[in-house]
């Protein structure tokens, strides 16, 4: 007995271009976490071996250490907002779902560990020299928007979008420089963008 075979592209998922290979579609939450998480996270990571970026990673938190009850406020804040507004949009709460909203969380600290904050301090640092800071903030969220078209398969209308948010945390960032404050608005942020959870955490 011969087996069909499915033709025509596999219908893209949200922000997805269109695929006619199933390795391709980025449905599953483990595909998100090893194709997506593990790259931001190795790079944040790479960037914090400096110690030029570790010093500024821990002036960029000096408020947090400062006012600690301050951010817990805030933190409740925004998973309060999260789950109402899981609450308002009827979807439910589960396992899954809390593993995701987990998930954003960690990838926004990792990410603006990396992208507003390792990789501009790299970019015009003594080993590659870039004259103005805020050229090593484009290149940066330039590569920040990129990743998401590779690792999530994201259209390039999102992408640009991508790289418009990243420029908008820089320049919070810049002017507050409050890294903590920073990751929270990521979170929110990334959240309204993709508030559902992929398949599972073992699919």
């Amino acid at each position: 007995m011969s087996s069909s075979v499915k033709s025509g592209p596999i219908p893209a998922g949200r922000l997805q271009r269109g695929s006619s290979s199933s390795d391709n579609h980025i449905s599953k939450f483990r595909q998100v976490l090893i194709r997506h998480g593990l790259t931001m996270t190795v790079i944040a990571i790479v960037c914090l071996f400096a110690p030029f970026i570790l010093d500024g990673f821990n002036s960029s938190l000096d408020k947090f250490f400062i006012f600690p009850l301050r951010y817990f406020v805030w933190f409740l804040g925004v998973a309060l907002f999260i789950f109402g507004y899981l609450k308002f949009t009827k979807k439910y709460l589960n396992v899954r779902q809390i593993a995701w909203i987990s998930y954003l969380f960690l990838i926004s600290v990792v990410e603006e560990i990396g992208f507003r904050l390792g990789l501009p301090l790299l970019f015009t640092s003594e080993f590659i020299g870039l004259d103005t800071f805020w050229i090593g903030v484009i290149l940066s969220n330039l590569i920040f928007a990129s990743i998401h078209y590779f690792t999530l398969r994201w259209k390039i209308t999102a992408c640009v979008f991508t790289f418009l948010g990243g420029m908008g945390f820089s320049r919070l960032f810049s002017v507050t420089d409050d890294l903590a404050l920073v990751i929270l608005v990521h979170w929110a942020v990334t959240f309204l963008n993709t508030p559902s959870a992929p398949k599972g955490l073992n699919n």
